[in-house]
């Protein structure tokens, strides 16, 4: 770079550190501080409990391709393992 486009490039930092000082001058800053966009906070939702189909095992297990004596699932190992 030349001395220009370096002069060039200092005034222009210059008058953008300016701008943004003018713009913070603004700003209100003895207001309380606020970490929340709207006023709802920790908004939960209703604890509901679902009841379980108690046949829901029994039905789940019919369709299992292999299940053993003691009602688990039997699964394949990875073929990968000898």
């Amino acid at each position: 770079m030349n001395e220009k486009q370096i002069e060039k490039i200092r005034r222009e930092a210059e008058e953008i550190v300016e701008k943004f000082s003018k713009v913070l001058e603004e700003f209100n800053l003895e207001m309380e501080e606020s970490y929340y966009i709207i006023e709802s906070r920790n908004v939960l939702r209703e604890d509901n409990a679902v009841e379980a189909d108690p046949n829901f095992r029994e039905k789940f297990l019919k369709i299992a391709p292999k299940t053993n004596k003691e009602g688990y699932i039997i699964v394949e190992k990875g073929s990968w393992l000898k």
